[in-house]
C-alpha cells in the first residue's frame, strides 16, 4: 500500500505501520520482517512527501522505530543509511509540526550511538541541521520545542558534536532560545531547555561561551531562587551554576627559606568544575612574579635582610579570581653565634652540671639559652649554667647549648661527655681484717664523689645490717669459725643508697671443736700433758679514738693437745688459753649464744677463748 498511487491508502497505511512500531513485540515482528529493509527504504522516499500527512506518519514510524536500540542499529545498518539522514534533516523544515518533530527525536536518537554520528559527522547537511533545530526551539510548538533540544543534547554530548554546534552561527540564536525557555509556562519545557545548557557546559570550551552571554547565568540563578521550582529542573541547573561558578579566592602560599638560600613559594591545586586549565599568578608586592600551570615557585633572594609579601591569584580563560590574602615571609634576622667556654663543672651518676658563656655576637638581647640532648631539647633557662638530670650511669651524652633572641635561634655550642660510675658515690677500699675464730675487723674511706647530703653508714654481713652509723670501722663479734662473711657498706645520702663492691673473708677453723668429747682419765692412766710453744697472736687494728683494751691484758697460748691423752681440766687451766689480769675483771654480762655484733669495740674485754 506505500507503493500506491492513492495518498490517502498511502497514508493510512504508514499510520497503520505507526502502529505497529509502538510495542515491543510487535516492532520486533516489524523489525524481524523479510521485507524490513524494503520497508525502510519505502519510508525514506516518502519522509518528502508532498502530502503532509503522509509525511508526518511516516517521521513518526521511524521515530518509533528508532525509539529501540534494535531500531537505530537496524536504520544506521541500512545500505542508504546517509540518505535517510539527509531525509530526516530535510525534515526538519517541513511545514507539518508532527513530521519535524519526529524527525528530530529520530536525529536525536540516532546521535547517541558511535555509529550515528560517525556517519552525521561525515555529511555537509551538519551545520544546517544545527540551524534548523534552533529554529525548531524557537518556534511556539512546545513538543517540536522539547524534541529539538533533546536532538542539539544529544549532538552535543559527543566532543566532536560539541564543538559543531559552539562553531556554528546559530549558536547565540539557541542560547537566547535556551534562556528565554527557563521560563515558559510548563515546566517540562524548562527541564530540557535547562538539561540542554547543562550539556553545553559539559565541555571548558561551553563554559566559556555560556559566561560570555549577558544573561544566561543570572536567569540560572533566578530559577534555582524560586520557590516553584521542581526538583528535576532544580538539579539540572543547580549543576549548570557549578560549571559556571567563578574562581573563588585561593588561600595564601606558603613561603620559605631554603637551605641553599634561595625562597620558594608553594601553594594548592584547584580543579574547577568547568574543567578549565587553571593558571596560577604569583605577585610579591604588587608585581607579578610568576604565572603558569605548576604548584611551587623558587627564585633566589636578591637583598638580604628583606620582608617579602606573597599573593596567589587563580585564573582561567575569560576568568580571574580574587587575590588570596598576603603571606609575610619576615627578612632573615642575624643570629647569635655559639656560646663560649661550654663545659662539664660537675658530674654525678645521673646528673650533669653545664655552664658557658655568652655568645661573642650575641645580635640583640639573648632571652634565653636552649640545652639539647642529642637532637631532644631539654629545656631553657636565661641563667649560664644549668644540670640536666635524668641520666643512666657510665653513659655517653652528646649536649648542646644555643642563645636565642626573640625573632631568631644561633648557633650550637656542642660537647661530648659521660656520667660518673654509680661506685665513684659508694664508701671506698672495703678492708676486712680477721681476728681470730670469731672477730673480723672492718673499715672503709669516704666516697671519691659524695652524691647529695651525708646521713649514715649502713654495713652489712651476709646480707644482714649490723651497723648503721657515721663511724668508718666497725669491730664484730661472736662470729662463727670456718665461715665466709661477705661485707657490704652503702652510703645513705639525701638521693639514696650507694652500695660498695663487696669483700668476702672467711673465719679460721677451730681447732678445739670437739673439746667437749673429752674423757676425764682414771688416776692411774692419767699421763702429763707435753706443753707446746706459744703462737703468735694477730695485731688487732686499733679502732679511731679507741684503745686496744683493758690495761695489762694479754693473750697466752695453751700447749698443744696430745692426740692419743685425754685433756684433764683444772681450775688452773694450764691446757687452755689463760687470761691474766692484774686487776679482778669486771662482771662480762650474759649474752644470746648467736651472733652479736656492736657499732664499738669494746674497752674493758677481749674476746674469751673458746
Amino acid at each position: 500500500m506505500l507503493t500506491w498511487d492513492d495518498p490517502e491508502a498511502v497514508m493510512n497505511a504508514a499510520g497503520a505501520l505507526g502502529s505497529l512500531a509502538e510495542t515491543g513485540p510487535s516492532q520486533q515482528w516489524l523489525l524481524q520482517a523479510p521485507q524490513a529493509d524494503a520497508l525502510v527504504e519505502k519510508l525514506t522516499a516518502l519522509l518528502g512527501s508532498a502530502d503532509e500527512g503522509t509525511a508526518s506518519n511516516t517521521a513518526l514510524v521511524l521515530a518509533r522505530i528508532a525509539g529501540s536500540q534494535e531500531g537505530c542499529g537496524k536504520l544506521l545498518g541500512h545500505p542508504r543509511s546517509q540518505h535517510l539522514l539527509r531525509q530526516l534533516i530535510a525534515s526538519l523544515r517541513a511545514e507539518g509540526a508532527g513530521c519535524s518533530m519526529n524527525a528530530a527525536f529520530t536525529l536525536g536518537r540516532l546521535c547517541d550511538s558511535d555509529l550515528g554520528l560517525r556517519q552525521l559527522f561525515a555529511l555537509p547537511e551538519v551545520s544546517s541541521m544545527i540551524h534548523a533545530l534552533v529554529s525548531m526551539m524557537a518556534s511556539a510548538e512546545a513538543g517540536g520545542s522539547r524534541n529539538a533540544c533533546f536532538a542539539l543534547s544529544c549532538l552535543a554530548a559527543n566532543k566532536e558534536g560539541h564543538d559543531h554546534v559552539l562553531q556554528s552561527p546559530a549558536l547565540p540564536r539557541a542560547l537566547d532560545t535556551l534562556g528565554r525557555l527557563l521560563h515558559a509556562e510548563e515546566q517540562e519545557n524548562s527541564w530540557f531547555a535547562a538539561m540542554t545548557m547543562r550539556v553545553l557546559a559539559s565541555q571548558p570550551k561551553g563554559v566559556m561561551k555560556l559566561r560570555e552571554h549577558p544573561e544566561l547565568e543570572h536567569l540560572l540563578q533566578e530559577v534555582a531562587a524560586s520557590e516553584t521550582v521542581g526538583q528535576e529542573l532544580l538539579e539540572e541547573v543547580t549543576g549548570t551554576l557549578a560549571k559556571l561558578q567563578r574562581l573563588p579566592k585561593p588561600p595564601p602560599p606558603e613561603a620559605k627559606v631554603l637551605d641553599s638560600g634561595s625562597i620558594q613559594v608553594a601553594w594548592e591545586s584547584f580543579r574547577p568544575q568547568s574543567r578549565l586549565e587553571v593558571n596560577y599568578r604569583l605577585y610579591e608586592g604588587g608585581a607579578l612574579l610568576y604565572r603558569g600551570p605548576a604548584l611551587s615557585y623558587a627564585f633566589a633572594g636578591s637583598v638580604p635582610h628583606q620582608e617579602y609579601r606573597f599573593q596567589l591569584c587563580l585564573e582561567v580563560r575569560g576568568d580571574r579570581g580574587p587575590c588570596s590574602d598576603a603571606t609575610v615571609l619576615p627578612g632573615e634576622e642575624p643570629v647569635p653565634s655559639c656560646p663560649l667556654d661550654f663545659r662539664v663543672t660537675g658530674r654525678t651518676a645521673t646528673q650533669l652540671k653545664l655552664s658557658w658563656a655568652p655568645p661573642a655576637e650575641p645580635s640583640g638581647p639573648v632571652r634565653h639559652y636552649a640545652v639539647y640532648r642529642e637532637e631532644a631539647l631539654v629545656g631553657s633557662t636565661p641563667e649560664l649554667s644549668c644540670v640536666v638530670g635524668g641520666l643512666a650511669p657510665s653513659a655517653s651524652y652528646r649536649l648542646s647549648v644555643c642563645a636565642c633572641t626573640s625573632k631568631a635561634q644561633g648557633e650550637k655550642a656542642t660537647l661530648l661527655t659521660k656520667t660518673m660510675s654509680p661506685r665513684g658515690h659508694a664508701p671506698e677500699r672495703l678492708t676486712l681484717v680477721v681476728l681470730g675464730r670469731s672477730e673480723i675487723f672492718v673499715t672503709w674511706d669516704v666516697p671519691k664523689a659524695p652524691l647529695g647530703r651525708f646521713f649514715n653508714y649502713e654495713l652489712c654481713l651476709n646480707g644482714e645490717v649490723v651497723y648503721l652509723g657515721t663511724a668508718r670501722s666497725y669491730m664484730a663479734r661472736r662470729l662463727r669459725a670456718n665461715t665466709e662473711y661477705t661485707c657490704t657498706v652503702s652510703a645513705l645520702t639525701s638521693t639514696g643508697r650507694c652500695v660498695s663492691r663487696p669483700v668476702t673473708k672467711r673465719t679460721p677453723r677451730d681447732e678445739y671443736s670437739d673439746v667437749s668429747r673429752c674423757h676425764h682419765p682414771s688416776p692411774g692412766n692419767m699421763q702429763p700433758a707435753t706443753a707446746s710453744a706459744p703462737s703468735e697472736t694477730p695485731e688487732i687494728p686499733q679502732e679511731p679514738g679507741r684503745g686496744t683494751g683493758n690495761a695489762g691484758e694479754s693473750l697466752r697460748p695453751s700447749p698443744a693437745r696430745t692426740p692419743r691423752a685425754p685433756l684433764l681440766l683444772s681450775g688452773r687451766a694450764r691446757n687452755s688459753w689463760e687470761i691474766k689480769s692484774r686487776a679482778k675483771p669486771a662482771a662480762t654480762p650474759r649474752r644470746d649464744p648467736s651472733l652479736s655484733c656492736s657499732g664499738q669495740p669494746s674497752q674493758g674485754t677481749r674476746a674469751a677463748s673458746p
